[in-house]
């Protein structure tokens, strides 16, 4: 298959989108299994396999190491660029969850029994705001996955700053170093890590280098086995998944193994569906990119509407398996619903006033693929 170069390719690769979506939904599930636990009458309908849901998160951070270096390559050591590369990360990250934060603080200032009953109700509300790493769970519980993005923003920032033909040898190093970070860990326990201690030692990190090479072989390689991969992926995390399955009982798989069982076969994915898009027009489940165009308002906000859901539910709810499953339609209906309205509404009009008014771009700064 013949080559093109990222700055040849589409601004907007819908793939990639549509399983940003695909990831949301896998991880509002888990969220949806637990409220349905914790809250409903009878029997639960969303069965102990729900937990694979959690492979949604591995999907976003392959995405994010993927569209990242994907969309850095001919740009790669041009200070121009790592500046508008700074910009575009703090505005993208931080407005939204700062002001979805915010409107929580009054809650848990007033109602703290109603904010991570996981972690004992306690919140470092200054390390939740500024989305510092805490040995607490954030106020937004899902936000801890973010710290290991702005982890990964920071020293993916640091490549930028060398030349591109040192970028190979460079994310070795990194594999390297965050092997012997893993390993290390696995020698402390978790209750003796410190906030930035389970960040730096926690093995999904490797995702983000995954996802890296996935855009060198896109972008560099002879882009072959499309298909291949894309059959290799699934019969890879079913195979990895029931053997997980059979070896521990356990259907939630541990940080040390799920790089393995979900973060490979998103790579292999990841790799197909964009190979499928650029050389034979093939775009993965387009009906879902509007759901990836919104997923992290969604991921932000989804928690704290099924929460809530729930609440009511336990207060309101009515038994029977129709009104059971009206509920379930509802929580997940509403939960992406708000999460797309706010989106539309409020994040894309904040990122839209941020590129206008960004002061690192030049004529020539690249567009993104992604919202």
């Amino acid at each position: 298959m013949p080559t093109s170069s990222p700055l040849s390719a589409p601004v907007r690769l819908v793939g990639i989108q549509s399983l940003r979506g695909f990831a949301v939904l896998l991880v509002v599930m888990v969220h949806l299994h637990h409220t349905e636990q914790k809250y409903t009458h009878g029997p639960i309908l969303l069965g102990a396999w729900n937990p694979i849901g959690i492979s949604g998160v591995d999907i976003f951070l392959v995405v994010s190491g993927f569209v990242l270096t994907y969309l850095a390559f001919g740009h790669i050591g041009q200070a121009s660029y790592a500046r508008t590369y700074a910009y575009a990360r703090l505005t993208r990250v931080y407005p939204i969850y700062v002001l979805v934060t915010a409107l929580l603080i009054p809650v848990y200032l007033s109602q703290p029994a109603l904010i991570n009953a996981a972690e004992g109700h306690q919140v470092n509300l200054w390390r939740s705001l500024l989305l510092i790493p805490d040995v607490r769970l954030p106020l937004i519980p899902v936000a801890w996955t973010l710290h290991h993005e702005v982890y990964f923003y920071l020293v993916f920032g640091l490549m930028l700053c060398l030349p591109e033909r040192h970028l190979p040898k460079v994310m070795l190093l990194w594999l390297v170093l965050t092997g012997a970070l893993i390993a290390w860990g696995q020698q402390v326990p978790r209750s003796q890590q410190g906030a930035f201690e389970r960040v730096l030692f926690n093995a999904i990190n490797l995702d983000f280098i995954l996802g890296m090479t996935a855009a060198f072989a896109v972008a560099h390689g002879p882009r072959r086995g499309a298909t291949a991969c894309l059959w290799g992926a699934l019969l890879w995390v079913t195979v990895a998944y029931t053997v997980w399955l059979a070896a521990t009982g356990e259907y939630w798989v541990s940080d040390g193994w799920r790089v393995a069982v979900f973060g490979l076969p998103a790579t292999l994915f990841i790799y197909a569906i964009v190979v499928r898009e650029l050389d034979q027009g093939r775009v993965f489940w387009p009906k879902l990119a509007w759901i990836g165009d919104g997923a992290y308002s969604v991921y932000l906000i989804h928690l704290i509407v099924l929460v809530a859901m729930g609440r009511l539910w336990e207060r309101f709810g009515v038994p029977g398996m129709p009104a059971h499953l009206v509920f379930l339609a509802a929580s997940l209906g509403i939960a992406l619903g708000l999460g797309y309205a706010i989106f539309r509404h409020v994040e894309k009009p904040i990122l839209h006033w941020a590129k206008r008014h960004d002061p690192t771009r030049t004529h020539a700064a690249p567009k993104s693929m992604v919202t």
